[in-house]
């Protein structure tokens, strides 16, 4: 895709930085093992897939933008496979999904994927303070559990908005 159409909305990257992102991405973006989080649907209408997206650059571009030093490389590789855990969480399992897929989610990308220590951490304790003992250790790790839960957030808003709005 051309950078004006992966590159827009509110957290729009320079094109120096959308470039580094994309590069750090790639390779894990692309792989078809993570691609098969496009069949699953994560809050509302929008798929696994995109969602870790979303996180990682958003996650990036606070990054960058407020100067957070945060090691980017570790930070988007871990957002983009913080929700890692491939089944469909809406039919699967004991409706704990929340407390169990952030260790799911690490175990599958340690499996597939050569992971450092800092990135496992980030991704297993990305649900906190639901997942109450996995406390962020890292700036990054703070990062992913925040834009997490904002991008989270304005998927599940955006989806009951427009459902009301068909309504009327």
């Amino acid at each position: 895709m051309k950078q004006s159409d992966e590159n827009k909305g509110r957290f729009r990257l320079s094109e120096e930085d959308y470039i580094r992102f994309k590069s750090i991405a790639a390779p894990i973006a692309h792989d078809p093992r993570v691609m098969r989080m496009q069949e699953y649907i994560q809050h509302g209408q929008v798929t696994t897939y995109d969602h870790c997206i979303d996180v990682a650059r958003t996650a990036f571009w606070l990054n960058c933008h407020f100067h957070l030093g945060a090691d980017e490389h570790k930070l988007v590789r871990a957002a983009l496979l913080h929700d890692y855990f491939l089944y469909d969480w809406h039919d699967k399992g004991d409706h704990l999904h929340g407390y169990h897929h952030p260790a799911i989610a690490s175990s599958n990308a340690r499996e597939d994927f050569e992971l450092t220590y800092a990135e496992q951490k980030m991704i297993e304790s990305h649900m906190w303070p639901l997942t109450l003992f996995h406390i962020p250790t890292s700036r990054g790790g703070w990062i992913l559990m925040l834009v997490d839960k904002l991008c989270s957030s304005g998927e599940i808003i955006n989806d009951r908005y427009s459902k009301i709005s068909r309504l009327f």
